[in-house]
């Protein structure tokens, strides 16, 4: 396992951000929240708390005080997986901040794609392989 710090983290984390958009916009919807502003507004606070509480906050658990930390790896840690079969490791690069990426991320969503995510691909893990 290779940690990495830079700014390419910034992009992985800004697609994931997306995600969760697609995500609860796509609940929202099945619970009858038709109007898209609505759900742009829901969907923007939503993410800015997330942010924010990765960003800037902790939780106790098991007498720990424990802080969030969204990382992403080239590979899949599966239960049998040993850490140092992760390879690369993208950390947080030094000024990027979560709940400051919420609103433009919520704006290229909504706003500027039409609730999609051009080019994005996804998969589950041993998908085609």
């Amino acid at each position: 396992m290779r940690p990495i710090r830079d700014d390419d983290y910034e992009e992985m984390a800004a697609t994931f951000q997306c995600l969760q958009i697609k995500m609860l916009n796509e609940v929202l919807k099945r619970h009858g929240i038709s109007e898209a502003k609505q759900r742009q507004e829901i969907c923007g606070d939503y993410l800015f708390a997330v942010g924010e509480f990765l960003d800037q906050h902790w939780f106790e658990s098991e007498g720990r005080r424990l802080h969030p930390l969204l990382c992403f790896s080239e590979n899949f840690l599966n239960t049998d997986t040993d850490p140092a079969d992760l390879g690369d490791v993208f950390l947080p690069s030094e000024m990027f901040s979560f709940h400051e990426y919420a609103f433009g991320n919520i704006s290229y969503f909504f706003e500027d794609n039409d609730e999609t995510i051009p080019d994005l691909q996804t998969g589950t893990v041993g998908e085609g392989s």
